[in-house]
């Protein structure tokens, strides 16, 4: 990873804009893909199938973005995949990409059977700890014993042994997993960027901070104001949000949080495409040829299915 001098290290009167007055950072969803196009690593919040920024993926994938790194969240489902079907990845740092009860990530699966994505295999505390060290400046993570008893210092190049100055012993050092660009996904966000996560785990913050640039996608913006009467939520500031995105639904098929429920139909139709060797075909009928974010709702189903998963999530809760 190469070295960044991290915002907690400059003083923060040369962080300050040179123009106090806050600026929109409302973008179209055609000008982020595009953007996310032009880097190297990128990082993603959710787990499973929840809260992924599909949205924002499928414009990368339309905008031709290829040979990338992903650095996940512990769990991913599509938000993954998709990305590998789509030949938009070279390397991967592995925790778990798989769909739950429909088992395991087709084309993750094919990819690693066939050897055409570089796999980095790393689990929970290399993500988790790898982002901390990247979001707080540091060169590394210690941990002790974990990996003493796993396969994960032969399969994992990037663990390290180093020395604890302290005890003398030899401990596992976990490198900073530091991103080009974050992209999260939010249900309520204002156009300053203040994103606010109804869900979540609890590494959009630290993912956030480990990245030299941050693109939300939100279901809904929202006045500054209404952010401003429950700022409990507000998971993401502004202060450290490139750009905002408009994007209603952005995360189907995967579920956002407290907003709408998992599309199962809709991933198990990508499943069966995949498995059958017909990724393509789903590529091009659901990301490459709707003219925009809304056509696409329109080839899911349209108002009357986003209603149905909207109200899912009302009978349950």
């Amino acid at each position: 990873m190469p070295t960044h001098k991290h915002n907690c290290l400059i003083p923060l009167n040369e962080q300050l804009p040179a123009d106090p007055r806050r600026k929109s950072k409302l973008i179209d969803l055609d000008e982020a893909g595009r953007i996310i196009a032009t880097k190297k690593i990128f990082s993603i919040a959710g787990s499973h199938s929840a809260d992924a920024a599909m949205s924002l993926i499928r414009a990368a994938i339309r905008a031709g973005a290829k040979g990338m790194t992903l650095i996940p969240p512990i769990t991913t489902s599509l938000a993954a995949d998709l990305p590998i079907a789509a030949g938009m990845l070279k390397k991967l740092y592995l925790s778990y990409v798989g769909f739950e009860v429909f088992g395991m990530a087709p084309a993750f699966r094919k990819a690693a059977e066939t050897q055409s994505l570089e796999i980095i295999e790393a689990d929970e505390p290399f993500i988790l700890l790898g982002t901390q060290a990247a979001a707080g400046g540091k060169p590394f993570n210690a941990v002790q014993y974990i990996y003493d008893g796993t396969d994960h210092k032969r399969l994992n190049p990037e663990l390290k042994q180093v020395v604890d100055p302290f005890t003398g012993r030899t401990v596992w050092a976990i490198p900073p997993l530091r991103a080009d660009v974050f992209i999260m996904h939010a249900q309520a966000c204002d156009e300053y960027g203040n994103a606010q996560c109804w869900g979540g785990t609890g590494q959009e913050r630290d993912k956030a901070k480990a990245a030299d640039m941050v693109i939300v996608q939100a279901d809904e913006i929202v006045g500054s104001e209404v952010i401003q009467k429950d700022p409990g939520h507000t998971t993401v500031p502004g202060l450290w949000v490139d750009y905002v995105v408009h994007a209603p639904y952005g995360a189907h098929p995967t579920f956002s949080s407290n907003s709408y429920a998992v599309d199962e139909a809709h991933l198990k139709t990508y499943i069966d495409l995949v498995r059958a060797g017909k990724a393509q075909e789903y590529i091009d009928k659901y990301v490459l040829e709707p003219k925009d974010h809304y056509e696409y709702l329109e080839r899911i189903g349209g108002l009357r299915r986003l209603t149905q998963l909207r109200s899912s999530i009302a009978v349950r809760s």
